[in-house]
């Protein structure tokens, strides 16, 4: 596992960091090159050149032109000769985003594991524990709202206390781990809906408990958190208390990781991590530990599945963090940016956090084209329809989307159209698309749009970053981007939905035309450290000439504080 990132603490001042402001200028982007790619160079001037960036601000890298960069050149090609270049240019105050161009690597490779060494039994058995542990949980998760035994704890343990005894078994061989994974997310989704639904007040609170309890054993007190903090339900755990025992468990976990880092107490190292955040982490960190091989490639001809690491993430969101003094890189971090940490942060001391995009694509003619639409388009205005497609894959997801969709009928200009089929919009199905955000086909892009110039886009589903160099990739990002869009956003490995920025949240920003493309994502996007991108002219305001709304669609707080 690689340990904490040590930075440069005396680069920045951190009390003087004042949070986010609105008004992004060219001045404050930093355009990031990597010299070993004359594409990439010529990318860089042209963007430059029509935005106005000064020429102190363009940073050229020396690195792999490939798709992927493991750890070890990401801190040594990237970011140690990023950081001093800034600092040297003085530009350390000044530099608020980073805009990535075409030939800078998309994804950072979690650190290799070994395939054999003193621990490797133990990573094995640990693996398969938590593999089986989820299985367990999720034949429980199928029985939440359909059989309410009485709790025979107060607490949310021992999982077998708040179910039906005993718990069966599940089937064998297990569901592949990321089949299992996703299903998961999906079912838990639908069930947090179903029970908000039940009328009976006695088995809500047994089926709320059970899924809470769920919660705790699969995500571990950070989920449980997370989930209590969004969903606010009746009979929960007590936040402040929760807080402090993951306070303490992560200070142990640090504290274990300083004094032993040949990780010889295994069996400590992963209970505390299941604390933190349960047997999907403890499972990933496993495997990678252990060196097993990735599993066979999914039908349908896609790229060969992986094995995830908890240090697996995209580029551009590992960089936001590169003022960071030190931070963890098992799983996603708070994004202090995101509006509703703001309160969390506000009296903190901490380092800024930058925001941060990609000018990318298949090829390096397609990014050439998302800089010279981007442009054009904002003389003018972006025009043309709003499609959202609300699949019903979550409930209450789908239900953002219909509130982001009622929002734009009644208080904007635009045309939007809502699909509430499960499949997604069809073939050739959606004209002079301007807007759209949606779900749910896996890899697999449907050309239901004609996009106008500039169109903004992006699709809700796993993966869809993850082939983004290849042309010959049906994978979403690709195919927006080769069919027209200018902004797009996808994860390039297994995120997780709520990794995602709320539609809800990113599209009335981008309507008010006040707010750049950057803006709009880093305000909506909850998460970094993890494995998401945004591939966009960051400065690119698509409704700068024709503000489709005024900012009174937006709820309080979401808007960056002016300057």
């Amino acid at each position: 596992m690689h340990k904490a990132v040590l930075l440069f603490a005396a680069a920045v001042s951190l009390a003087a960091f004042a949070g986010p402001a609105a008004g992004l200028t060219p001045a404050e982007v930093v355009v990031v090159v990597n010299s070993r790619s004359p594409e990439s160079v010529e990318l860089a001037l042209t963007y430059a050149k029509l935005r106005g960036i000064p020429d102190e601000n363009v940073v050229l890298l020396e690195t792999t032109t490939e798709y992927a960069v493991g750890r070890g050149e990401y801190d040594q090609k990237i970011v140690n000769p990023l950081r001093e270049a800034l600092r040297k240019r003085g530009l350390v105050a000044r530099v608020r985003c980073l805009a990535l161009m075409w030939g800078v690597p998309v994804r950072v490779m979690g650190e290799a594991a070994e395939a054999s060494g003193p621990n490797v039994a133990e990573y094995r058995t640990a693996a398969t524990k938590a593999h089986y542990q989820l299985a367990v949980d999720f034949d429980l998760l199928t029985t939440v709202g359909r059989e309410f035994p009485e709790p025979r704890t107060d607490d949310l343990t021992p999982l077998g206390s708040l179910f039906s005894s005993p718990i069966p078994a599940p089937a064998e061989p297990l569901t592949e781990f990321k089949t299992l994974q996703r299903s998961i997310n999906l079912l838990l989704g639908r069930k947090q809906v179903e029970v908000k639904a039940l009328k009976d007040e006695r088995n809500r609170r047994i089926a709320l408990r059970q899924v809470m309890a769920l919660h705790l054993d699969m995500t571990g007190l950070k989920g449980l958190i997370r989930f209590l903090e969004s969903d606010k339900p009746e009979g929960a755990p007590d936040l402040g208390k929760l807080r402090e025992r993951l306070e303490r468990a992560e200070k142990e976990l640090d504290e274990l990781r300083k004094s032993d880092p040949s990780e010889s107490k295994v069996a400590e190292r992963l209970k505390l991590m299941d604390e933190v955040s349960g047997a999907m982490l403890v499972y990933s960190y496993a495997v990678e530990k252990a060196g097993a091989p990735p599993p066979p490639a999914p039908k349908g001809g896609n790229a060969p599945a992986q094995i995830l690491s908890a240090t697996d993430a995209a580029v551009d969101s590992e960089l936001a963090a590169l003022w960071w003094p030190e931070y963890k890189l098992a799983g996603p971090l708070d994004n202090p940016l995101f509006w509703k940490l703001e309160a969390k942060y506000k009296d903190r001391s901490i380092a800024p956090t930058l925001m941060v995009a990609r000018i990318d694509g298949p090829t390096a003619a397609d990014a050439m084209r998302i800089v010279k639409a981007s442009v054009e388009t904002e003389k003018a205005g972006l025009r043309g329809n709003f499609y959202i497609d609300a699949g019903g894959k979550i409930p209450q997801y789908d239900q953002y989307l219909k509130n982001l969709h009622a929002l734009v009928k009644a208080r904007t200009k635009v045309n939007s159209v809502l699909d509430e089929q499960e499949s997604v919009f069809q073939r050739n199905s959606c004209p002079q698309a301007a807007l759209y955000v949606g779900w749910y086909s896996l890899r697999q892009y449907v050309p239901a749009f004609m996009w106008v110039p500039g169109a903004v886009g992006w699709h809700i589903a796993s993966f869809e970053a993850d082939d983004l160099r290849n042309p010959r990739s049906y994978e979403w990002c690709v195919k927006m981007i080769q069919h027209g869009v200018a902004v797009t956003i996808g994860p390039v490995a297994e995120p997780l939905l709520g990794s995602f920025p709320r539609p809800d949240e990113f599209f009335p920003l981008l309507l008010t035309g006040r707010y750049t493309v950057a803006e709009c994502y880093w305000r909506s996007c909850p998460m970094l450290s993890w494995r998401m991108t945004l591939i966009a002219d960051p400065l690119y305001i698509p409704f700068r000439a024709n503000p489709q709304a005024g900012e009174d669609i937006l709820p309080r707080g979401l808007a960056p504080a002016a300057d």
